[in-house]
């Protein structure tokens, strides 16, 4: 049985509105932050299984949403190849160092099997109606991390880090579908940065051998991608990177954006108001669409905003029988 998200993103099924939220188990819960008060800091929670898989189901129960995301977070892949890393509660790195490269796959599955674990306990109470997904950055935003005060580092420097960055990203999303997940998401947060010289070498290519490489050996994986707000340099993205479905900012007209599966676009800003996404309903119309936000979910969001989007959004699929 395929989950309402497989069918819109691989069958480009209309009108099914698949709905969940980026950081959708999150400080805006009460639930969370009772975790967290028991916990000894962040990664304490997303590297002890039990807590990260409790977390990642939290919305699942409170709202009914139809995907649950691990609670994890982008830079576990520093954190595995050895850069030293804390939440204080924003993340803090530490230096940058060439020895990173050194690092044995048998080190890096140790420092991530916590997050595999915490995969396979959520698809196991997860409904099988309900996609689980799993996540990595892209490899330029998480070059960006990793250089931190190095980031004067020229522009080859750069982009040798961010090759090398690749095939550690494609493991980890790997290792990742192969405890559980049926979708996969690449944030590339700082895409932004990047000036259109510079897009394809930073952005586009790495992004693509990442995709290739998925696609190829799990054909049966939806592959979800997020350039944040990258303007209009995000059709050059979906056509030459070619991910199953695009997340969209809120900085382009949906009408130019050159994708037949689109995920997102609502404004963050427009959820913590409360506003009715009928509108955005109402425009995705007979088009293959996923909601979700343009970003993931602010802590200063009410919980009955959050509610009121997801049941806004059952009620209105029900009127074409999804």
């Amino acid at each position: 049985m395929k989950t309402l998200l497989q069918r819109t993103i691989q069958d480009k099924e209309v009108n099914l509105y698949p709905v969940w939220l980026m950081r959708q188990a999150g400080r805006y819960m009460p639930e969370y932050m009772a975790m967290k008060e028991k916990s000894n800091g962040f990664l304490d929670m997303a590297l002890t299984p039990s807590k990260a898989a409790e977390i990642t189901m939290q919305p699942i129960k409170e709202f009914d949403m139809d995907c649950a995301i691990i609670f994890s977070d982008i830079l576990i892949v520093n954190y595995a190849l050895g850069q030293e890393l804390d939440y204080t509660p924003g993340p803090v790195l530490g230096p940058y160092s060439e020895d990173f490269w050194n690092t044995s796959d048998s080190d890096f599955y140790l420092k991530c099997e916590p997050v595999y674990d915490a995969i396979r306990i959520v698809r196991e109470e997860l409904d099988d109606s309900k996609s689980l997904i799993g996540f990595a950055a892209a490899p330029y935003t998480i070059c960006k991390y990793m250089c931190g005060e190095e980031w004067n580092l020229n522009s080859y420097q750069k982009l040798d880090v961010v090759k090398k960055l690749v095939p550690w990203i494609i493991e980890h999303l790997c290792l990742q579908i192969e405890a559980g997940c049926d979708t996969v998401q690449i944030f590339d947060s700082h895409a932004c940065d990047i000036s259109e010289d510079d897009f394809y070498e930073y952005v586009i290519e790495p992004t693509k051998q990442i995709v290739d490489v998925i696609r190829a050996h799990y054909p049966d994986v939806c592959i979800i991608a997020f350039p944040r707000l990258v303007g209009t340099k995000i059709n050059d993205y979906i056509e030459q990177v070619n991910p199953d479905a695009i997340n969209i900012s809120d900085d382009l007209p949906v009408d130019e954006i050159n994708a037949e599966v689109i995920q997102g676009g609502i404004s963050v800003k427009r959820l913590i108001r409360g506003e009715d996404i009928t509108p955005v309903l109402n425009k995705m119309k007979d088009r293959p669409y996923i909601v979700n936000l343009a970003h993931g979910i602010h802590k200063t969001t009410p919980v009955e905003h959050v509610r009121q989007l997801i049941n806004t959004t059952k009620m209105y699929r029900k009127h074409f029988g999804a």
